[in-house]
């Protein structure tokens, strides 16, 4: 990541306990400054299992080789979250401010 420059890091709430370690482990590494890391609810099954690409959930690739756009998508995923109330499409410009709300 500090290669790379990634300076924000969005996912699951289910990654929050790894946080620490992870931010220890880029100090080591020698990174001065980590990123910003956002952790957003999980999107669930109707069974309440988590949606994952290792149980072959639909992947963004698929929905957009469908003809989403990433903006609907982004919107879409705020609002099944709940970080927004409806899915109007949101630029990923905007996602922050989903966040600090």
């Amino acid at each position: 990541d500090a290669r790379h420059r990634v300076d924000l890091v969005i996912r699951g709430r289910d990654l929050l306990d790894a946080t620490p370690r992870q931010l220890r482990l880029g100090r080591l590494l020698g990174r001065a400054t980590p990123p910003a890391f956002l952790h957003h609810p999980l999107l669930r099954k109707p069974s309440g299992a988590k949606l994952s690409k290792a149980d072959h959930d639909t992947a963004i690739r698929d929905l957009l080789d469908a003809g989403a756009t990433p903006a609907e998508l982004l919107g879409f995923v705020a609002a099944a979250v709940g970080l927004q109330p409806d899915p109007r499409s949101r630029s990923a410009a905007c996602l922050g401010e989903l966040f600090a709300a």
